[in-house]
């Protein structure tokens, strides 16, 4: 067996294929010893990477994007997400929302865990025509310490993930306005990046972790969410588990899961937003930071 450890900058049900290779045997049927972890800081993924603890990181492709030609190399071979799982909610129902609804408002956006529910929010609001100067942010704080600010009363609308908006509106404490999935079409959010050593090793580690990856999204587009019933209240045991079942089918649906290779028209929009946003100074090439060919004859 080949040990492959990834260090991810969150454990959640948006990262579902994951967990469904090694609970289906996946891993192992390509001679894979896998584990992950989730640490707190999400920046400990890099250095977990950097010293050999981790084979692949799973976060943000913000972030070998911004490194790229300052200092460190790093390299996507697969998307997790193909569409960002968040959502914008609101304490009362929103009829027909419109990005410009929230000129006038205070928006409240984590960036603990990264920097993406701020910046792709912002960049759908731009490219709808949002007066950026109306719009007041509460930002880089956690997702939770945030949601329960807004609970409490603070900003007219929070950005969360999908599963936590879902959730939300369950308990009728708040109500979906847009989700950044329909509204943001393609877009890379969460990726598996490595180093170009790990990606040429002998071993084709990586490859076979991705060919046990592709076996679960197959298995997810055939199944409902039902028959994941157990893995689902064993991963996430403080939640809901038959309310998590109808997330996680709606998440299916979604197209979230649709494909493991990076799209580039979803990349190219993903730069985009980051250049206009200050990130990047300009949009690296795709081959530059993308490998797209994993898969073994």
């Amino acid at each position: 067996m080949t040990r492959l450890h990834v260090s991810a900058t969150s454990h959640w049900p948006n990262y579902l294929p994951e967990y469904v290779a090694r609970e289906l045997g996946y891993y192992e049927a390509e001679g894979l010893e896998f584990s992950r972890s989730a640490p707190d800081d999400w920046t400990q993924v890099l250095r977990d990477l950097e010293g050999g603890t981790a084979d692949v990181v799973l976060g943000g492709l913000w972030v070998p994007a911004m490194y790229h030609g300052r200092g460190r190399e790093y390299r996507a071979f697969a998307q997790l997400n193909a569409r960002n799982p968040k959502a914008l909610v609101t304490r009362e129902p929103v009829a027909d929302f419109d990005w410009k609804d929230l000129e006038g408002k205070i928006v409240l956006a984590p960036g603990a865990g990264g920097t993406a529910p701020f910046v792709h929010t912002a960049g759908l609001m731009r490219a709808a025509g949002v007066d950026m100067s109306k719009v007041r942010w509460v930002r880089d704080l956690s997702g939770s310490m945030l949601t329960e600010l807004f609970l409490g009363g603070m900003g007219d609308a929070l950005v969360t993930d999908l599963v936590n908006a879902q959730f939300l509106e369950h308990r009728r404490q708040a109500f979906v306005a847009v989700r950044h999935d329909r509204a943001g079409g393609l877009m890379p959010n969460s990726v598996y990046y490595t180093t170009d050593d790990v990606l040429a090793r002998d071993d084709q580690v990586v490859q076979r972790f991705y060919r046990a990856l592709q076996n679960a999204y197959d298995w997810l587009k055939a199944h409902e969410a039902a028959e994941l019933t157990d893995l689902l209240a064993r991963e996430w045991p403080s939640l809901d588990t038959g309310v998590l079942v109808s997330i996680v089918d709606d998440l299916r649906a979604s197209g979230i899961w649709d494909d493991l290779r990076i799209s580039e028209d979803g990349y190219g929009e993903w730069m985009r937003i980051l250049v206009e946003d200050g990130l990047l100074d300009e949009s690296p090439a795709y081959d530059d930071l993308v490998c797209n060919d994993m898969v073994l004859p």
